[in-house]
This record gives C-alpha cells, sequence and structure tokens, in this order.
C-alpha cells in the first residue's frame, strides 16, 4: 500500500486551522494561575487541619455518666470492674448525662495517663478510693479505638469548672503505654483570628470512639458568662461567682454543641491550647457561640495541683473594689497611660493588702505589670496567682500624689462551703489529728463583712480521738502560736510543727492555750 505525500496545499490548510484556534489572553492565564495558587493554598490549609485532627483525636475520649443500681451486690462490682454492662449495655444506649474529656500525662513517660475535663460533666461522679454506693453516679470513658474504662475523680475545682479523672485499667487488657495523652504546654501565643479546631462528643455520638470536629477562629479572649442567679436570702451575690465571671474564657466562633464540653481546643499544629465548654452559653449567652478555658499559665497552676489530688487554691488580697471611671481618672489631673482603673475603697486590718501598705482609697493600675481596668481585671488576676504567691502592685495615691510599687504576699480566697473542695490528698500533712489552712480559707468562719484579717492558721478538721480532739480543739478554731512561735500560714505551721517532739502549748486566738500531746 503506497503512502501518500501530504501537498503543501493540506499542510496550509491545516496552519490556517490551528491558527484558528484562539490562544488564552494574558488576562485568563494569570486569572488561572491564581485559581491554582487559591486552590494550593486551600488544599495546604485542609492538610493542616486534617493533620492537627488526626495528631489530637487520639487523646480525646468520650464521658458518660450513669447511675449505679439501687441494689449494689458483689456479683455487681465484679461486673463494675469489669466494665459495667448495667447502664451502658451496647453502643446503641444513649446516655442522658455525657460530655467530653482529653488524656493528659500526669508525669513521665510511665506514668498513667488522667482525663482533664469540665467539673460540671462528672459532678456527682465517685471519688478516688471511695467505695461504690448504690443510686449514686459512675463514669464511663470510651476511648478513641472503643476500648472502655470505669474512672473516678482525682480532684476538682468547681471555682475554674475543672476536673481530673484517675483511670481504672484493673481487668481491661488496656496498658498505659498504648493511650496517647497531650503533653500539656502552656499556651503564650494565643490571639484574636488564630485558627483553631473544637473535638469532642456532640450528643454523646462518639460513644464509638470516634469524636467529632469542628473549626473556627479565637474570636476573644477575655470573655466572661452572665452572672449566675444569687437566691434572694443569699448576703453576698458575689460568693456564686467563678473565677470565669472575671473574664478568663476564649471565645470561639464555631458552635458547641451539648456534649462538647471537656473536649480538646487544638491549633493547627494539634497541641492542645483550651479545654471547650458550654458552661457558659447554659449561663444565658447565644448558643451559636463557643468558648474554651485557656491552657495558660494559670490553668495549668490548677491543673497541676489537680493532677495531683490537690484542691485548686486562689489568691487574696483582703479589700472591697470600685472601678474608677474614664471621667474619674480625668479628674485626678495626671496622665496614667489608661483610660480606667479600680479603687480600693476598704482595706481588711492586717490583710495581706494592708501589710504591703495599701491605703483606702489607693487606686490599682497595674498587677504584675499588667494593666487593671476594672475590678474585674484585679479579681482575676490576682486569684489567678494563688496564695502565697507576691503580687506587684502598681497604685496611685492620690494624698502623695505620686504612684507606687508595693510588693504583697496573697493569702488564700475564702472556699464557700465544702462542697467547693473536690480533693483526694491534703498539701500538709495531719499532725496529732489537726488539719489547718489559712484564716481565710473557709467562707463558714468568717462574718459576711470581714473587719480584720486574723493571723493565725484555720483549723479546719480534727481526727477523732486524736490528741487535738482529746485537748479540745475544733474546726473553726484558730491558732496563732506553737510553743511561743508565731504561725500564720500552713506551710509556717508544717515546717514548725516537723521541729516539735513531746507536749506542745497551743494558743488560740481568743487567748486560750492548750496542750497537745505526743
Amino acid at each position: 500500500m503506497s503512502k501518500t505525500k501530504p501537498t503543501l496545499g493540506a499542510a496550509l490548510a491545516l496552519i490556517l486551522l490551528i491558527g484558528s484556534v484562539p490562544w488564552p489572553s494574558a488576562e485568563s492565564q494569570q486569572l488561572q494561575a491564581q485559581d491554582d495558587e487559591a486552590l494550593a493554598a486551600a488544599l495546604t490549609l485542609e492538610r493542616a487541619f486534617i493533620g492537627a485532627i488526626q495528631r489530637a483525636e487520639k487523646s480525646v475520649v468520650s464521658i458518660a455518666r450513669y447511675k449505679l443500681p439501687s441494689t449494689v451486690g458483689g456479683r455487681f462490682r465484679e461486673n463494675l470492674r469489669r466494665i459495667p454492662s448495667v447502664g451502658f449495655p451496647s453502643d446503641d444506649f444513649v446516655p442522658n448525662e455525657f460530655g467530653s474529656g482529653v488524656l493528659i500525662a500526669a508525669g513521665d513517660a510511665s506514668t498513667q495517663p488522667v482525663v482533664l475535663t469540665n467539673y460540671h460533666v462528672v459532678r456527682g461522679g465517685p471519688l478516688v478510693g471511695s467505695p461504690a454506693v448504690a443510686g449514686t453516679s459512675g463514669l464511663l470513658i470510651r476511648f478513641s479505638d472503643r476500648r472502655l474504662s470505669t474512672a473516678a475523680i482525682l480532684a476538682a475545682d468547681p471555682r475554674s469548672d475543672l476536673a481530673v479523672l484517675q483511670l481504672d485499667l484493673t481487668e481491661t487488657g488496656i496498658k498505659p503505654a498504648s493511650l496517647a495523652p497531650f503533653r500539656l504546654r502552656t499556651a503564650t501565643n494565643i490571639r484574636k483570628g488564630k485558627l483553631v479546631v473544637a473535638i469532642g462528643n456532640p450528643y454523646s455520638l462518639a460513644r464509638d470512639g470516634s469524636s467529632s470536629a469542628g473549626w473556627g477562629i479565637v474570636a476573644n479572649i477575655t470573655r466572661r458568662p452572665a452572672s449566675p442567679a444569687v437566691p434572694k436570702n443569699e448576703p453576698d451575690p458575689r460568693i456564686l461567682e467563678t473565677i470565669h465571671h472575671f473574664g478568663t474564657l476564649l471565645q470561639i466562633d464555631a458552635r458547641l454543641n451539648l456534649g462538647y464540653s471537656g473536649g480538646a481546643l487544638v491549633d493547627l499544629r494539634g497541641d492542645l491550647i483550651g479545654i471547650t465548654t458550654s458552661l457558659a452559653a447554659l449561663d444565658g449567652y447565644e448558643k451559636s457561640v463557643g468558648y474554651a478555658i485557656p491552657i495558660d499559665a494559670a490553668t495549668r497552676r490548677v491543673i497541676d495541683s489537680l493532677v495531683q489530688g490537690y484542691e485548686a487554691e486562689y489568691g487574696f488580697l483582703g479589700i472591697e473594689l470600685k472601678t474608677v471611671s474614664l471621667e474619674g481618672m480625668r479628674s485626678l489631673g495626671h496622665e496614667f497611660g489608661q483610660p480606667t482603673a479600680t479603687r480600693a475603697t476598704r482595706v481588711v486590718s492586717h490583710s495581706p493588702a494592708a501589710q504591703a501598705g495599701l491605703l483606702r482609697n489607693d487606686m490599682i493600675l497595674s498587677v504584675n505589670r499588667t494593666a487593671v481596668y476594672d475590678s474585674y481585671d484585679l479579681m482575676r488576676q490576682v486569684g489567678q496567682l494563688g496564695p502565697g504567691m507576691t503580687a506587684s502592685l502598681r497604685i496611685w495615691r492620690d494624698r502623695e500624689r505620686k504612684e507606687l510599687t508595693l510588693p504583697v504576699k496573697l493569702g488564700k480566697w475564702p472556699v464557700r462551703d465544702d462542697e467547693g473542695i473536690v480533693a483526694t490528698k491534703r498539701r500538709f500533712p495531719e499532725w496529732r489529728g489537726l488539719s489547718v489552712d489559712y484564716p481565710t480559707a473557709r467562707a463558714r468562719y468568717l462574718p459576711y463583712r470581714l473587719n480584720r484579717y486574723y493571723q493565725a492558721v484555720l483549723v479546719t478538721n480534727v481526727a477523732p480521738q486524736s490528741p487535738a480532739e482529746l485537748a479540745e480543739l475544733k474546726s473553726g478554731d484558730y491558732i496563732t502560736q506553737l510553743n511561743q512561735r508565731s504561725v500564720e500560714t500552713p506551710d509556717e505551721f508544717d515546717t514548725e510543727v516537723a521541729k516539735l517532739k513531746g507536749d506542745v502549748v497551743v494558743k488560740l486566738i481568743d487567748g486560750r492555750r492548750v496542750v497537745l500531746r505526743p
């Protein structure tokens, strides 16, 4: 078969045909390049989200709170240790009370992880070391790989709405090394606009082990929920406020549905930067807005206490406050560099503030170089420091027309009642049946309007049949001296009793002297 050579006319026709096809314009080529760049950027962001979720979700758990049966017998106790079928019978079971939690490292790699969550998720759950009681609540943890474990509260802090749970891995076959806890880092770069991912257990969907994720930006970093409803017969309306009512919460531009409480808020690296909570929304905020407790230095201090089983403590100055308005600042005729501040309207005698030299009508401008714009700012910053720590107050004393800096060694903010303390360990060991704390540690032993800060330690507990009980000491007593040596803090008390042997003369604030025998 012969081949036909293309003629000159055919080649010319082909060239004309090709020439008739329009070439992309410079503008369309530029738009295509921009589209490609935008798609590449979007895919890069998408990969970042996917990677962050994959790294973090294995550290997020679902929590179910269930009622123990009315009869708790030996058979049920065995079943409970082997993961209860009573109250959580199958994957189809949807608990009425549920939430989220995150696994965190409690020490080095060999230490069993613990679960960090919101206190309102586990409130009413069992404490570590307490026996199962019929009709009370149990806590069931489901990991990302569907494995199950029971848990108990190691310590909790109602004031920050945080709790730490100890896992019971007995007879579950789960090895601590197989769990993937977050390594806690103090988040120092949380700013408005930061991209974040929330991972949790909405509507208890994560009972299959697979948590859900949503994303958004940090909309604000100092939000506070609406003030709680206070009973009419409550003399102090501030007593029910938490530390978050002074402005600690992150506002997230992402919807956190019921069940996200206690979940993880992570950055695009998958690092834990906050604990999501619906508590603010339940207090009256818009439901489409999310909130989180930041893992900042103040929260780390609380978490570190809870991980050890201790009560979380907050700082105390001993003053009453009033915010100074913009007009009030201008009337002082001085350039402060800030529009508002707060004023001490009363200083409690012998309080930490009084001992540092703070006077009535002094205006507080900053705490540890962080500006104070209103009374909430001061309450938050002082509270988050904790007792025994030093707060450097920059003040304006109008009578002297000058600024001063006063270092204040803080006392302890009073706990309303024993329900405000959820702890399984004491910071200091009991001595001869005595447990003591800061003089303002319990609100029930203080008058509503505190007039004097006792330079003493408060007896918070007296063990039965102990030398302290035999000496007729009781909870609510204030101890000022041991063998004529003054004690004003639990640290000083603990240091002093370590030196004492034999009979010890204890002096009380009312002038009584009692002898404690070994």
